[in-house]
C-alpha cells in the first residue's frame, strides 16, 4: 500500500474517532464530576517501547493483517465480565472485517462462582471449585486462578459464547488446561468435529485440538483410560484462530490480590503459551482495602515485580498498562486513602518497565467521588464496585485514552500530505 494511501486511511481513521469522541462527550455531561481533563494514558520511561503495540495495530488497521494479544488481569471487577465484554467489543470493531480471537478464559460457573454474560457454560457431573483468593485453600492453580474438579468420569462440558454485537467467536483451534498427573481422567471431542488432531504439552498441562474447519461451540466429554484415574481438574480453556485480529484474554478472581495469583505455582509456565503483547494490570483494590496502617506501598510495589517477571519471561517486549485503584469505601464508612499509595507505586512500576498509568482515581473525580458514582447510578451501595452501566463508562474512558493514544503515535510516525 503507497504512503499517501496511508496517510488518507490515517486521517479517515482519526476523523472518525473525533467524531465519535464529540458524540459521547454529549453523555459524559450528564457526569460532571468526571475529570476528563484526566482521560489520558501517561506514559513513563522510554515511550517508545510502546510502539510495539501500535505497529500491531498498524499492521491490521492499514493492512487487515497480523495479531495483537492483549490480557487484562485483576480481581471481581474483571471477572464479573462487564468491562471486558465491552473492552472485547471495542478493539475487535477498530478494525471493520477484521477477526480475532476470544482467547483464554476459564467457566467459573463450574467453580460455583459468577460468570460473565457472554458465554454460555453447561456441564454435568459434580464439580468443586478452588481459587487463588481464598488463603486457606490448598490447590495448584495456573494462570486462571481458579480450578474446577470433578471425580464423575461420564462429566460433559459445552460451551458457547458470542461478542455485544452477537458476534459468534469461532476457532479452529482449541487448548483445555487441566491438571496432569498419572491420576487424571482424559477429555475426549463429541463425535460432530470430524476430523481432528490433538498434541499434548504436560509443560503447559493443556491439550490442544485442531480442527478442519472453524467452530463456535466447544463440546467435550472426560475419558477414563486407566482404573487409577480419579479425578480431572480443568484450570481454563483457550479458543484460537488463524485469522488476523486482537485476542482479549480476561483472567479475573473475585477478591484476588497480587499475592493471590502469585500463589498460582503454574503462572509461569502456562502464561508463555498466552505470551501477551500487553497486559492491562487492574489488581490492587482488594490490596489496598483496609487502614492505611495496613497497607504497604513498598510489599505491593515488590509483589507486583515478582508477577511482571512471569509476564517478562513469556514475552521479554510486552508492555503494561497500570489501571490504578478506583476511589472506594473501607467497611463502606470510611474513603480508602490507600489509593494514593496505589498510584504512586502504580507510577512507580510504569516507569521501571517502560509503561503507562491510567488513573481512574483522579478521572472518578478524587477521593470520595464513588458516592457521586453511586448516586447516579454508575457505583453499587458497597462503594467499591460498579453498575453495568458504570463499567461500561470506564470501558469507554479507557477505549478514549487508548485510541487518543494511537491517534498521537500515528501523527508523530507520518508526513501528512495534502489532499486534493
Amino acid at each position: 500500500m503507497k504512503i499517501s494511501s496511508l496517510i488518507l486511511i490515517a486521517g479517515l481513521w482519526l476523523y472518525s474517532q473525533k467524531s465519535m469522541g464529540q458524540n459521547e462527550a454529549l453523555r459524559l455531561n450528564d457526569y460532571p464530576f468526571l475529570a476528563l481533563d484526566k482521560n489520558q494514558l501517561t506514559f513513563y520511561g522510554d515511550t517508545t517501547h510502546f510502539n510495539t503495540v501500535f505497529e500491531k495495530l498498524d499492521s491490521m488497521v492499514f493492512l487487515g493483517s497480523g495479531k495483537l494479544s492483549i490480557l487484562h488481569i485483576g480481581g471481581s471487577h474483571v471477572q464479573g465480565g462487564t468491562l471486558q465484554r465491552t473492552m472485547r467489543s471495542k478493539f475487535d470493531h477498530l478494525m471493520p472485517g477484521i477477526g480475532g480471537e476470544r482467547g483464554f478464559f476459564f467457566p467459573y460457573i463450574m467453580a460455583r462462582s459468577n460468570m460473565p454474560s457472554d458465554y454460555h457454560v453447561i456441564y454435568s457431573g459434580s464439580w468443586k471449585g478452588c481459587r487463588n483468593a481464598k488463603k486457606n485453600a490448598v490447590c495448584t492453580w495456573g494462570v486462571s486462578g481458579y480450578n474446577a474438579t470433578t471425580t464423575d468420569s461420564s462429566a460433559h462440558i459445552k460451551l458457547y459464547m458470542s461478542d455485544l454485537q452477537k458476534k459468534n467467536y469461532r476457532f479452529n483451534k482449541i487448548r483445555i488446561f487441566y491438571q496432569m498427573d498419572a491420576d487424571s481422567y482424559h477429555t475426549q471431542l463429541d463425535s460432530i468435529y470430524g476430523s481432528v488432531s490433538s498434541t499434548t504439552d504436560s509443560l503447559g498441562q493443556f491439550i490442544e485440538y485442531s480442527f478442519a474447519t472453524t467452530f463456535d461451540t466447544l463440546a467435550f466429554s472426560l475419558l477414563k483410560t486407566d482404573s487409577l484415574q480419579s479425578h480431572f481438574t480443568l484450570r481454563g480453556i483457550q479458543y484460537i484462530t488463524n485469522e488476523s485480529g486482537i485476542t482479549y484474554h480476561s483472567i479475573g478472581v473475585n477478591g484476588a490480590s497480587v499475592p493471590a495469583y502469585l500463589r498460582s505455582y503454574d503462572f509461569g509456565k502456562e502464561i508463555k503459551f498466552l505470551a501477551p503483547d500487553l497486559v492491562i494490570f487492574g489488581i490492587g483494590i482488594n490490596d489496598a482495602n483496609g487502614p492505611t496502617s495496613r497497607f504497604s506501598q513498598t510489599s505491593f510495589e515488590n509483589h507486583y515485580r515478582d508477577l511482571i517477571k512471569w509476564f517478562k519471561a513469556a514475552n521479554p517486549k510486552v508492555n503494561f498498562i497500570f489501571l490504578t485503584n478506583n476511589d472506594s469505601y473501607y467497611r463502606r464508612r470510611y474513603p480508602n486513602q490507600n489509593v494514593f499509595k496505589v498510584v504512586k507505586a502504580m507510577q512507580n512500576l510504569a516507569k521501571e518497565n517502560n509503561g503507562a498509568v491510567w488513573n481512574l482515581f483522579e478521572i472518578m473525580g478524587g477521593i470520595g467521588s464513588v458516592k457521586l458514582w453511586e448516586k447516579t447510578g454508575l457505583a453499587k451501595s458497597d462503594k467499591v464496585h460498579f453498575t453495568t452501566k458504570g463499567y461500561q463508562l470506564q470501558s469507554d474512558l479507557f477505549f478514549e485514552a487508548f485510541q487518543n493514544a494511537y491517534g498521537a503515535y500515528i501523527k508523530s510516525t507520518t508526513n501528512p500530505v495534502p489532499i486534493d
